[in-house]
């Protein structure tokens, strides 16, 4: 079976550089070995993810050592060593064996996600004598920045989000569910190539492949760090589309996840099941006009937290500023954020952040706007960075779309 015609591989140019880049990060650092085990990061330096340790050592060879599967992992990331890791008993051993048995030293850890379980394992038995130490704000500073390469691979998501959207009107009608609608929705992008998952950093973080709410229902919050959240088909997972039936006067947003090997973008369209009236419209034109304030903005050398004060003073200027990004005092306190292998990447556009817009960013807005019993009025779209302003890479018609 040719693999490579059924599925794009990261370019092992690709790969090398990213892993020399994080070396000299460790060296100025001062950490002798960091240890990658989420699946995010796995993917980000390896081109693959599997059961694995990837030992990245400051000034030498890294190795993977895989539970399973090794010989998928030999197949791709060919620029690896890869060794079998029978089990957490022998990787003392094979440390030992390969040269990389650090004693009194700093090793990074991914400690934003590690289980307690794990760091305690390496703590007392593994790296006894040594300092263990997050490596995590490294990594994801450097994935904040894109590639080419990368920015393609995002491109193709959001091309994958936009060819959805425009397939909504043709399947929302009163009398169906949230849940169906949202089915043909994502059986768009599954036939396209979407896994069904995206990725969160957070933990306990979950989504599926957006989110599609209507009416009061779209109002309900959910445990998700996200404006909005929905009934969901559950208390088990109650966010986004429910059993609801659609009616007559519903707005349904629905926010997508476009995805591309790893890669994912963000996207969101109101849709008014039959004709909005016209708090809906003004609504709309204000989520419109704040938007578009944002994308003015949005370019290198501005902090984030400018960005979001200035979507908070327009929204408090209109007399919406309790119903913006939620309904109070549920509201979200971020106005957009970074994409990449993840939903939740740096930078975050959030209260009180000093993170610094750079070129190669790829960051997602989405002011929304709430509305007592008829549903929430937003817009979403993914940008680039460039050198002096920002290109929209999500490129449906912004419009409010009657069906």
């Amino acid at each position: 079976m040719n693999q490579e015609i059924l599925y794009p591989r990261v370019p092992v140019t690709e790969l090398e550089r990213r892993v020399r880049a994080f070396q000299a990060r460790l060296q100025k650092e001062g950490i002798a070995l960091s240890v990658i085990r989420q699946n995010a990061d796995l993917f980000y330096f390896s081109g693959t993810v599997q059961d694995a340790h990837l030992l990245i050592p400051a000034s030498s060879q890294p190795v993977m050592l895989v539970w399973r599967s090794v010989a998928r992992a030999r197949n791709e990331c060919p620029h690896l060593l890869v060794k079998n890791l029978p089990g957490f008993s022998s990787l003392p051993r094979l440390c030992r064996e390969l040269g990389i048995s650090y004693g009194a030293c700093r090793i990074g850890l991914e400690l934003d996600i590690l289980p307690a379980s794990l760091f305690m394992l390496y703590s007392n038995k593994i790296w006894p004598q040594a300092e263990l130490v997050d490596v995590s704000a490294m990594i994801r500073e450097m994935r904040m920045i894109k590639t080419p390469w990368e920015v393609g691979c995002i491109e193709q998501a959001c091309a994958m989000a936009d060819h959805a959207i425009d397939q909504v009107q043709g399947v929302l009608r009163p009398g169906i569910t949230e849940l169906q609608l949202a089915a043909a929705i994502e059986a768009v992008m599954r036939a396209n190539g979407h896994p069904g998952l995206l990725r969160m950093r957070a933990w306990n973080q979950e989504i599926g492949m957006g989110q599609v709410v209507s009416g009061s229902a779209a109002l309900q919050p959910s445990w998700t760090n996200t404006p909005v959240g929905g009934l969901g088909p559950s208390p088990a997972f109650g966010m986004g589309a429910s059993h609801r039936i659609l009616e007559k006067g519903d707005i349904v947003s629905v926010d997508l996840g476009g995805w591309h090997n790893g890669y994912c973008s963000d996207e969101t369209r109101p849709f008014s099941v039959g004709p909005p009236d016209r708090t809906v419209h003004s609504s709309f034109e204000l989520v419109l006009e704040i938007m578009e304030e944002m994308e003015e903005m949005l370019r290198p050398g501005v902090i984030a937290e400018e960005l979001y004060d200035k979507a908070v003073e327009m929204a408090a200027r209109a007399g919406v500023a309790d119903r913006f990004m939620g309904l109070a005092p549920e509201q979200v306190s971020f106005v957009g954020h970074g994409l990449g292998l993840e939903l939740d990447e740096y930078p975050f556009i959030s209260k009180n952040s000093s993170m610094v817009i750079q070129p190669g960013m790829v960051v997602a807005l989405e002011p929304k706007i709430f509305l007592e019993d008829k549903g929430v009025v937003g817009l979403e779209d993914t940008f680039l960075i460039t050198d002096n302003r920002c290109r929209r890479l999500t490129l449906s018609s912004r419009r409010l779309i009657e069906a």
